[in-house]
């Protein structure tokens, strides 16, 4: 518990520190996003890619516009591989601290520069985050936070630079102030194995007043779930006792994790009687002041977001905010919606029409010049040394606060399987999935969609958690998607009615599938929070690495 006087201390940090400037910035947006590039470019002007593009010269968004190209991470590797090298003055003037790795949905690792200038323009979006938590929740700051964070050591570059996520840099280099707020140590950070981390994170949170939960994806917060009935007598008997499971104290030993271990046969006690009557323990029964959970709400994630609140009960859901390894893009205020209010004091932000992407000299527009209910490609400029960084997302303007735009994940630009001309987004696949869901359901807790050749090709729906469901209904299930994809795809349609394109297949798969997915993905280096399940994958051997229980044949066009 914390007392009084440092919840009102650290509430005035954040205050002073982010929150009163960024809501000061949101009234003069334009104003802002100018200022922020010429600062950035005037501390790197002197590095050789501000020389060569002229930083020194640039007066204006236009001037900028007109001196340094768009650009892709495949175009800067090259220069991030010098400085990964150690080679200064490439890109910043200032040398990385670390390197953020992110592999996106697919892909090899890419390294994103992580400057000390950088470190602050992330952590600025993240404390006005954080403050406006705890103005609209004023007692979360009585009980912990439960915020599990990847590690930012996950190896050293040839110059000794350390390369690994900016989460688990953020956590080991916080105030002590605020680490007392958490009830997980870095530590953690180490443990690769998921099912050895889950258990360690309950262990260390079950008998904690945890007030707020931060995790970036609800399929975390759904596995969690999940593993805490699985370990749900494990983690009480440890709990009486004081000790940790032998089967996952090795693995707490090897990342050197020591959990504060103190008997608690009171606590013990009554969850155990819970899971005597219930034949279930829950999140809600383990925290029941649990008052604010944030993660991502856009994209793919309602599959997820709707098993919420039978697991963590009537509990508020706050958007996290767009962000990745590259920035921090929205900034969510209210916990309505999936959408943030641009992080205009962060970076330089500029957007290009979803239907101009593919033209020679799209419209680059700044944050003023953008309506409400269109869709954009954002690119990043940062202290990081990405300069017009073209981060392949598409954002939608929501809403205006007042002047700044209000902003949401939509997809990833790559998220488009068009095999016969299609053009099917996974956004129009989530959606499609949701309005099958609503009209039957069915116990899905993964689903991913894609291509299967044939004669004919056609969609295979890969679905994990539908053990008990019978074969029609599956095939009922196929045949809704079906539907709701022609309703909102044109081509989609066409291609269906043409018989270009077979009716789909849905494929049962064992269970643990999904999780085996994600324990390889960590295994191969990604941070355990940044997995993210497809529900539409251009990799058309999906499949080959699942095994399939049922195939069930739909039937019809769009029936």
């Amino acid at each position: 518990m914390t007392s009084p006087s440092i919840q009102r201390l650290l509430a005035w940090y954040l205050r002073v520190s982010a929150a009163d400037s960024f809501d000061a910035a949101t009234r003069q947006p334009q104003r802002t996003q100018t200022a922020k590039l010429l600062d950035i470019l005037r501390r790197n002007a002197d590095t050789e890619y501000g020389r060569r593009h002229g930083f020194a010269s640039v007066r204006s968004v236009r001037d900028f516009q007109h001196n340094v190209p768009p650009t892709e991470y495949d175009a800067l590797e090259p220069l991030i591989e010098r400085v990964r090298n150690g080679e200064p003055g490439v890109l910043t003037s200032q040398r990385p601290t670390m390197f953020a790795t992110s592999s996106g949905t697919t892909g090899r690792a890419k390294y994103i520069p992580v400057t000390p200038a950088y470190l602050r323009e992330y952590s600025h979006a993240v404390h006005v985050h954080t403050y406006r938590l705890f103005t609209d929740f004023p007692d979360l700051l009585q009980g912990q936070a439960l915020v599990p964070s990847s590690s930012d050591l996950e190896g050293h570059t040839s110059a000794g630079i350390p390369y690994g996520a900016i989460s688990g840099y953020l956590t080991r280099t916080q105030p002590g102030l605020i680490k007392r707020f958490y009830v997980l140590p870095y530590a953690l950070s180490n443990v690769k194995d998921v099912d050895a981390k889950y258990y360690l994170t309950l262990r260390a949170a079950i008998d904690a007043d945890v007030r707020l939960i931060v995790m970036p994806n609800p399929s975390s917060l759904t596995l969690l779930a999940d593993k805490l009935q699985t370990f749900a007598d494990e983690l009480i008997s440890d709990m009486r006792r004081g000790n940790l499971n032998e089967k996952f104290a090795s693995h707490a030993a090897a990342a050197r994790l020591e959990l504060p271990m103190r008997p608690n046969p009171g606590r013990a006690a009554d969850l155990a009687q819970v899971l005597s009557r219930t034949g279930r323990l829950l999140p809600r029964d383990v925290w029941p002041n649990l008052r604010v959970i944030s993660c991502w709400k856009g994209g793919t994630m309602p599959l997820y977001l709707r098993r919420l609140p039978e697991l963590y009960g009537d509990c508020p859901v706050r958007d996290l905010g767009y962000m990745a390894s590259e920035g921090r893009g929205g900034t969510p205020l209210v916990n309505s919606g999936a959408a943030g209010v641009l992080s205009i004091t962060s970076h330089f932000f500029e957007f290009v029409p979803e239907d101009q992407i593919d033209r020679p000299a799209p419209d680059y527009l700044t944050c003023d010049q953008l309506q409400a209910n269109q869709q954009y490609y954002v690119y990043f400029t940062t202290s990081g040394g990405l300069y017009r960084y073209h981060i392949n997302d598409v954002v939608r303007v929501v809403d205006f606060y007042r002047d700044t735009p209000v902003i949401q994940f939509v997809r990833k630009g790559q998220g488009i399987s068009s095999i016969t001309g299609e053009k099917l987004t996974e956004s129009q696949v989530t959606a499609a999935l949701l309005a099958a869901l609503e009209q039957e359901a069915v116990a899905v807790e993964h689903f991913t969609a894609c291509v299967s050749l044939g004669d004919v090709p056609a969609y295979a729906l890969y679905v994990e958690g539908a053990q008990t469901e019978s074969l029609e209904k599956l095939r009922r299930f196929g045949r809704n998607i079906d539907r709701a994809l022609c309703a909102n795809n044109a081509e989609y349609e066409a291609k269906r009615l043409s018989q270009r394109l077979g009716p789909p297949v849905v494929r049962r798969v064992a269970p643990g599938t999904y999780q085996r997915l994600r324990q390889q993905r960590v295994a191969a280096g990604a941070p355990e929070a940044q997995v993210k399940i497809p529900q539409l994958s251009p990799n058309l051997r999906f499949g080959d690495a699942v095994e399939v229980l049922d195939e069930i044949q739909t039937e019809g066009v769009c029936a």
